[in-house]
């Protein structure tokens, strides 16, 4: 490591080439700056993989390696869709020791400053709870515990004097923000995960949490991670001395058994021990089961097993990817959205004749889910692309209907009705299906921006107005909400607020009730084998399901397009493609008209959002809505109901309930297909999300029906890579 005074004489020159590098244009400005900054003493001292960040920079500008600069420079890692997360390597655009020790400082600054606000009000403790994936730099597979990142990060917390509830092993992602806001014994004010999801083997990340158990929403923690100009100010300590001291706590066995007593309630054929009812869910359901190298095998057969299931019997883990391994050596796409990553789940399902398999990422918020197709459906689906050996391959989108159809028919069936003022949640990308069953229950849809925090900040306020009405009545609630069950629970938002019963997405996550305020891949996996077993009972399939549910509703296909663009010129080709589609609005897609066009960030100069025709006459904007009890969250425009830009809880949450800014853009067509288009929060790609939807109905052949959408989607999908790849070109010769 060099001194201070070494620093500023050895890294003079280097900063001098790099500004000539930018005069010449073989870097960008953002690059020159940022490798600038980190050649300050602080930054430039710190080793990362054996070599410091200054002597990296050195080494880089002394070669002229200066593709290499802009893609790690080029920015400055942040807050994203889901928190901050990249590839694990030296450069502000990269994940490393600090990137993360930023974003935990910045962490931890906020939780000291609003635990002084309200900390003892929400009778909280000055403590944060911390969870972590298998990822290099996440896990220690040696002791079975946290890695060198988690320890760096749990020791700059307790150098802040905030307690730290350590995870002793890998723990999923919903645990995590379970263990944040419903335990009794332990009352964090905070929580966070050290995850890069999905992502490759590459990466690594980080997400806080706020005192609710959600991703924390606003952009105050980047504030202050913006607001840190040397690395020096990042506060640290001994990790062995926080243990020895009593700051840094080890926990695990007694929030696992808190978490699968209460999910266990969000079951919904079960009698008065839990168990599922023989007579309503067939006993013979075989499960195959992977946590693709990652942490839901902490939890998943012992949810299984409380609802009764005969995990000795029918339960068959993928052995060799249900053990935590940060090299992900057989699924190097650890993405239960990528064919490949289920080949191993799929294989062994066919080994015992599985009636469905399940396999979470990571962090076990995302789920994969393949159901076995009856003989008579195999000739069907044997060309279908959702097929692998045998399985169909339930699409976000599909789980989603399947999911929401499922809990809405099934709790009238069970009580006789739905709660009251009963809601689901669907992301605005996400399929419009999940709307019309709700729609045809009667109940509300609401659309939040891409990212899990906004349904779960949703879910807290709530829960927090149910509250406060139940007060202002004299209800005579005798304790916090935290303390009731489900089903008490459920006659409080209905009579005083909102009642959210479902929330998914399209990127394969979903959650069940508000125990969780994250997407849940291990109760949501229960709900899926109770599905299966539901209809099993019945001789019917979930993919049998869904083809019903089409044949009454309309065909919908929906498919994301993800396009991948790395590195500096990777993200000039992201950012040329947004503003292409913003200055020059598509009329038509596939032959169809566009009815509205939709953008959803403020302009440039001010102003407000806006919804246009083809003609660029605007349709609506994003003012206040003038009557809460009439506004439903939907604008009709030739016969298509339009997401507003205020959701329907408009009338319980007030401001909260109007979506916020986001780089995303939406195009409404004729007969309700929609076209959206938005970069990626967390990956350098690009994203259009191509949702056809076929019109159904009695007097629809469906198989016409079909054909026509799957034409359009062809279509579509071409239009849409052919113009991304035109642009790319003319970026990146």
């Amino acid at each position: 490591m060099y001194g201070e005074d070494e620093v500023h004489n050895s890294y003079a020159e280097v900063k001098n080439k790099l500004a000539d590098a930018r005069d010449r244009g073989d870097i960008k400005d953002s690059t020159c700056a940022n490798a600038c900054k980190w050649l300050a003493p602080s930054f430039a001292g710190v080793e990362i993989n054996g070599i410091t960040v200054g002597a990296h920079i050195e080494k880089l500008v002394a070669g002229q390696q200066w593709s290499a600069l802009d893609d790690g420079y080029f920015k400055m890692n942040s807050f994203g869709t889901a928190g901050v997360r990249g590839r694990l390597a030296i450069g502000t655009a990269h994940f490393n020791k600090i990137i993360l020790g930023l974003g935990v400082e910045a962490h931890a600054r906020y939780i000291c400053r609003e635990y002084e606000k309200n900390g003892r009000d929400l009778n909280r403790e000055k403590a944060v709870v911390l969870a972590y994936d298998s990822r290099k730099g996440s896990y220690d597979p040696e002791n079975d515990g946290p890695g060198y990142l988690v320890q760096e990060a749990a020791s700059i917390y307790a150098a802040h004097g905030i307690t730290v509830y350590l995870f002793d092993s890998v723990a999923p992602t919903p645990e995590l923000s379970f263990a944040i806001a419903e335990l009794d014994d332990i009352r964090p004010y905070a929580g966070g995960v050290f995850t890069a999801s999905h992502n490759p083997a590459s990466d690594n990340g980080f997400k806080p949490y706020d005192f609710y158990g959600g991703q924390i929403v606003h952009k105050g923690v980047q504030s202050i991670a913006d607001s840190i100009t040397d690395y020096g100010e990042v506060k640290t300590g001994s990790y062995a001395e926080g243990l020895r001291n009593g700051l840094i706590r080890i926990v695990g066995a007694d929030i696992d058994a808190a978490y699968i007593e209460k999910e266990n309630q969000t079951a919904i054929w079960t009698d008065n021990q839990g168990h599922f009812r023989s007579d309503t869910i067939a006993d013979t359901v075989k499960v195959v089961f992977s946590a693709l190298n990652g942490t839901s095998q902490r939890l998943v057969s012992r949810v299984l097993e409380r609802r009764g299931f005969d995990v000795s019997a029918n339960f068959f883990p993928v052995e060799e990817q249900c053990r935590p391994d940060g090299d992900f050596p057989t699924c190097p796409k650890p993405n239960p959205e990528e064919k490949e990553a289920l080949s191993e789940a799929v294989k062994l399902a066919n080994t015992v004749a599985a009636d469905i398999l399940v396999a979470t990422d990571p962090d076990s918020d995302r789920l994969g889910v393949g159901i076995r197709l009856a003989d008579r459906d195999r000739a069907v689906f044997e060309n279908d692309a959702t097929v692998k050996d045998g399985y169909y391959l339930l699409s976000g989108n599909q789980q989603l209907v399947l999911l929401t159809d499922y809990i809405l028919g099934q709790l009238i069936a069970r009580d006789g009705k739905l709660p009251a003022n009963s809601v689901v949640s669907k992301t605005l990308v996400s399929t419009d299906l999940a709307r019309l069953v709700a729609d045809a229950y009667g109940v509300m849809t609401i659309e939040p921006h891409v990212g899990f925090k906004f349904l779960g900040e949703k879910l807290d306020l709530y829960a927090r107005e149910a509250c406060a009405r139940a007060q202002q009545a004299e209800a005579g609630i005798d304790r916090e909400y935290q303390g009731l069950s489900r089903n008490e629970r459920i006659r409080l938002l209905e009579s005083y607020g909102l009642c959210c019963l479902f929330g998914g997405e399209e990127s394969y996550g979903s959650l069940v009730g508000d125990y969780v305020k994250d997407k849940d891949a291990v109760t949501v996996g229960a709900m899926f084998v109770e599905m299966v077993g539901f209809y099993k009972k019945q001789n019917k399939t979930l993919v049998q399901r869904l083809e019903e549910i089409w044949q009454q509703y309309g065909y919908c296909r929906e498919e994301t397009i993800s396009l991948t663009f790395e590195g500096a010129s990777g993200n000039d080709v992201i950012r040329a493609i947004m503003q292409h589609f913003r200055k020059t609005p598509p009329a038509e897609f596939a032959g169809t008209g566009v009815i509205a066009a939709i953008d959803y960030q403020t302009p440039e100069k001010g102003g407000c959002r806006v919804a246009v025709d083809p003609s660029g006459c605007v349709l609506f904007d994003d003012a206040e809505p003038g009557n809460a009890d009439e506004h439903t969250g939907y604008v009709d425009i030739e016969g298509v109901r339009v997401p507003h830009f205020w959701h329907g809880d408009y009338g319980l949450i007030g401001g909260k309930a109007k979506l916020g800014d986001s780089n995303v853009l939406m195009y409404v067509l004729d007969g309700g297909s929609k076209i959206i288009v938005r970069p990626s929060g967390t990956e350098p790609k690009i994203k259009f999300y191509v949702l056809a939807k076929g019109t159904g109905g009695s007097d629809k052949d469906f198989d016409e029906d079909r054909r026509e959408v799957d034409a359009f989607f062809a279509r579509a999908k071409q239009e849409l890579t052919s113009r991304a790849a035109t642009l790319a070109e003319s970026i990146t010769g």
